[in-house]
């Protein structure tokens, strides 16, 4: 009978919600391990047992300034955009395999990404719930289908503290239905309908809505809208576990894995989503 083995987690954004929603679910998991707990140089909770500063017991492991990865462990970074160009070099010497969930990165960032996954495996997605992820692709199906005649319409809520907008979850759903209908989503996105760019609705682009507010952890609703009828596509997310849940199925999944930038429908069996 063989054993499964313990994959050590180092956790970037250790004192951001995700980052304590991820050592919880590390510290009840009987697959895992917390090996490190990394967080912003000069922030509060430094030195703290990071346990504790995920409302459990203390754990042995103490929340550090400095990212610092071993070999056979994975890191999972829910950080800062600014500070993700770094956790990705660190990860490249250290030759460790990356889950980032961190969104509104810069191209040229996203062009590191492409240039260090020839070296390490790196799972990279907006969001890491299987819910949302099957949406992704439901959406390009039904896109595929129905095609520029049924106009495409996407609604996205965050709570207050969300800093990008849209969402990089919905940009990935735009993108999807943009993809399957042969459009550029750059060409034909539309987040803005007020004042100088009040105007008709133009056949073929794909309009996209963001709304901040409250506590919502996610909402996204997708509507294709034709004459006399309209589809709707919704994923809510109603408890912030889920994401680390996925996120940790990455992290698990990528442990084995061979160099090569993957995503979420990878994980889950999906394969390329676009």
């Amino acid at each position: 009978m063989t054993t499964e083995r313990l994959v050590p987690i180092s956790i970037v954004g250790a004192r951001g919600r995700m980052g304590k929603t991820l050592i919880r679910e590390i510290v009840l998991s009987d697959s895992m391990i917390l090996e490190a707990a990394v967080d912003r140089e000069g922030g509060a909770g430094l030195g703290q047992d990071a346990g504790r500063l995920a409302g459990l017991h203390d754990i042995g492991v103490t929340v550090v300034d400095e990212l610092r990865p071993r070999r056979n462990s994975v890191v999972v970074d829910f950080s800062l955009a600014h500070a993700t160009d770094a956790n990705i070099r660190r990860c490249v010497e250290a030759g460790v395999p990356l889950v980032l969930g961190t969104t509104g990165l810069q191209k040229s960032t996203r062009e590191l990404l492409r240039t260090a996954s020839r070296e390490i495996a790196i799972v990279s997605a907006a969001n890491f719930s299987v819910g949302v992820t099957l949406l992704t692709r439901i959406a390009g199906l039904v896109a595929g289908s129905l095609g520029e005649s049924w106009d495409a319409e996407l609604l996205e809520i965050h709570h207050s503290h969300k800093r990008d907008a849209p969402s990089g979850t919905a940009l990935r759903i735009a993108k999807a239905v943009a993809k399957a209908t042969g459009r550029d989503l750059e060409g034909v996105m539309r987040t803005d309908r007020a004042g100088e760019h009040a105007r008709p609705r133009e056949r073929g682009e794909i309009g996209v809505a963001a709304v901040r507010g409250g506590d919502s952890i996610g909402e996204h609703t997708l509507m294709f809208l034709a004459e006399g009828e309209r589809l709707e596509l919704t994923h809510r997310a109603f408890d912030r576990a889920i994401f680390a849940r996925g996120a940790l199925r990455a992290a698990r999944w990528v442990a084995s894995r061979a160099p090569g930038l993957y995503t979420m429908a990878d994980v889950i069996g999906l394969g390329d989503l676009g």
